[in-house]
């Protein structure tokens, strides 16, 4: 039959290359998850997978003890592919969608909230000579998710503003495409149009350079940081580098695939990610709040 599972997963692959351009390390581990997944539900076609189904098949591998972590990412793989099934009308609804991920306790990066991100960049006074800099800097390091080492690298010819992506050389001098999205394109063509500094002739190609035309050095960045973090009145400690691990906790808590944002992120061992895969503390104390009965019974707190 043209619609069996194993058809179905290397379709769904095939998707996953051509429109999502995973690389092939993400895709051999997306067909790892799912055969095994196959095999577990016990059924050739996916139309037939309920949500029973799928709370037997991650039960059955939380017994056979699988780490948390693993099996977060094997409950996303299933997901996206039944997601994957829907938006091609072979399945009405998603069966794994109600399924919860494991929280996962490991240490967990500092992260700042969407709110005090916007708080930083209304922080930029207008007026300002490096206002357009001091934008572009937040919204690049914050829309893409970049290394403070690839943010001072960057080059004009690897940004494609029709296309929406960055090529990005990270660590190893590997290159990856992330998406720029429009806050942080429009931040980018602002500071471009406005910018007069002469760059260094060995520095022509590089979109943030210093008054002497040379790359910032990486204090030169965190003081831009430092500086707009205490005008927005931000207690916590907040580094370049916080806007990377906050462009990671937020695509997760929104729902983002796990390997997209390991790929965003040019991490070669998925784990890496996987960090900011626990959830909020103040999210948690929320939810006891809310359904905890000594809460909801009206205990007063001294």
């Amino acid at each position: 039959m043209a619609d069996t599972f194993e058809f179905l997963i290397d379709d769904f692959l095939q998707h996953l290359k051509l429109e999502r351009g995973l690389a092939p390390n993400s895709l051999a581990a997306y067909r790892a998850d799912l055969k095994e997944a196959r095999q577990g539900l016990r059924v050739d076609d996916p139309r037939l997978v309920s949500p029973t189904a799928v709370c037997g098949h991650f039960g059955n591998l939380a017994r056979l003890g699988r780490k948390p972590a693993t099996l977060a990412r094997k409950i996303s793989s299933i997901k996206h592919f039944f997601e994957y099934l829907k938006d091609i009308a072979l399945v009405a609804e998603n069966p794994a969608l109600a399924y919860a991920a494991p929280k996962i306790s490991r240490y967990h990066p500092d992260y700042i909230s969407p709110g005090e991100i916007d708080g930083l960049i209304n922080a930029v006074s207008p007026g300002s000579r490096t206002a357009a800099r001091d934008r572009a800097i937040i919204e690049v390091l914050y829309g893409c998710g970049l290394r403070l080492s690839e943010l001072i690298n960057l080059k004009l010819s690897y940004i494609e503003f029709e296309a929406g992506f960055v090529r990005v050389t990270g660590k190893g001098n590997k290159q990856r495409l992330v998406p720029l999205g429009d806050p942080a394109r429009q931040a980018l063509e602002a500071f471009m149009d406005s910018d007069q500094t002469a760059r260094a002739a060995p520095f022509r190609d590089l979109v943030f350079v210093n008054r002497t035309g040379k790359p910032y050095s990486r204090v030169g960045i965190w003081k831009v940081v430092k500086r707009l973090v205490r005008a927005a009145g931000i207690a916590k400690r907040v580094t370049p580098h916080t806007f990377r691990h906050s462009f990671a906790t937020h695509l997760l808590e929104g729902g983002a695939d796990l390997r997209v944002v390991q790929e965003m992120l040019g991490h070669a061992d998925i784990s890496t990610t996987e960090i900011y895969t626990r959830i909020d503390r103040d999210y948690i104390v929320a939810e006891h709040r809310k359904y905890h009965p000594r809460e909801l019974a009206g205990f007063k707190r001294d």
